[in-house]
């Protein structure tokens, strides 16, 4: 195995451990009611906030599991729109994300620019 090769397992890895450790945080470990008000004021409450944010931990589960599992380019045109997407409402709904000071906004910038090395890097 090439050093390319050994950074990007490295890269593919660290990606994976991003959404799995997302996901395991999302689903209970993070205050449940902290982030049903941050769905609030995005427009979901009641069950749909609920549906929203075990969907979305699932979602980012399948992704990291994908991640390890799969070679293929698709995975990571759909993280990316799932990024960008994360990205979008965040932006429109709780901009201030943007401003906080441990940058979890910023940090999608290097991990877009990741996601689309590895896909490169990926057979079609």
């Amino acid at each position: 195995m090439s050093a390319a090769a050994g950074e990007l397992r490295l890269l593919r890895l660290s990606i994976a451990i991003v959404w799995i450790a997302t996901a395991v945080v999302s689903a209970g470990l993070y205050p449940v009611e902290e982030s049903l008000a941050m769905l609030a004021r995005v427009g979901l409450s009641g069950m749909p906030a609920l549906v929203a944010l075990y969907g979305a931990a699932v979602l980012d589960l399948a992704l990291g599991v994908a991640v390890l599992a799969l070679r293929r380019r698709w995975i990571w045109t759909l993280q990316l729109v799932v990024v960008l997407g994360y990205t979008a409402i965040i932006t429109a709904c709780l901009p201030e994300q943007w401003l906080h000071p441990y940058g979890p906004m910023l940090k999608n910038l290097p991990i877009l620019a990741a996601m689309l090395l590895l896909r490169q890097a990926e057979p079609g």
